[in-house]
C-alpha cells in the first residue's frame, strides 16, 4: 500500500468515526412536540402497512414479541456512506418507545435513497438488547432502484428479523458497516 492510500484510509477512516459519534450524539430518539409524535406515528403507521401487505415480513407480526419500525432512513454515499432515521418501537401492537438509526459505510458506493425498515424481535431478551444498546443491525438496502425495490428477505438470526423497503432513490454499494441504534422509553 502506498503511503498516499493509507493516508486516505485513515482520513475516510476518521471520517467515519466522527460523523458516526455526531449522529449518534444527537437529539433524543423521542419527538419533541406533540406534533412531531403525530407525524411519527402517522409515519410508522404507513410505513407498517406496507410491511404488513407483504407475505413475507407479514408473516412476522403474528408471532414476534415486538418489533421496531423505522419510516424514513436516508443514506447517501461517496465513498463514505452515511445513514440516519427514527422510528418507533411496539410491543404486542402498543407503542413502548422510541428508536433512532445511524450508521456509517465505508467501500465503493455513491449515491442516496430513503428505505424504511422493520426489525422483529423474536422474544423478550432480543428487545432487552436492543432497548439497552447492546444490539448492531447490518442490514443494507443494498443495490435498489426506483420505488419497485421491493422488501429485502431476511429471518431470525439472533432472535432478530430485518427487513428493508425502498422508498426512492438509487444507490450502489458495495460497503462494509453496521447500524447503531438507540432507545428511548415513551
Amino acid at each position: 500500500m502506498t503511503m498516499h492510500a493509507a493516508r486516505s484510509l485513515v482520513f475516510v477512516s476518521l471520517l467515519a468515526a466522527t460523523v458516526l459519534a455526531m449522529a449518534c450524539s444527537s437529539s433524543s430518539p423521542a419527538p419533541a412536540t406533540e406534533g412531531q409524535r403525530l407525524d411519527s406515528a402517522n409515519a410508522s403507521s404507513s410505513a407498517l402497512d406496507g410491511f404488513r401487505r407483504d407475505p413475507k415480513a407479514g408473516k412476522f407480526f403474528d408471532t414476534a414479541y415486538g418489533w421496531a419500525v423505522f419510516p424514513k432512513i436516508t443514506k447517501g454515499a461517496v465513498g463514505l456512506g452515511v445513514a440516519s432515521g427514527s422510528g418507533e418501537v411496539y410491543v404486542g401492537g402498543s407503542l413502548i418507545g422510541y428508536a433512532k438509526v445511524t450508521s456509517v459505510t465505508i467501500g465503493a458506493q455513491i449515491g442516496g435513497q430513503t428505505f424504511s425498515e422493520i426489525i422483529f424481535f423474536e422474544n423478550r431478551f432480543a428487545l432487552d438488547k436492543f432497548k439497552n444498546n447492546q444490539f448492531t443491525g447490518s442490514a443494507s438496502a443494498g443495490a435498489v432502484a426506483g420505488e419497485s425495490g421491493g422488501l429485502n428477505m431476511a429471518d431470525y438470526s439472533h432472535g432478530v428479523a430485518i427487513f428493508t423497503r425502498n422508498n426512492s432513490g438509487l444507490i450502489v454499494a458495495a460497503d462494509v458497516g453496521g447500524q447503531k441504534f438507540e432507545y428511548e422509553s415513551k
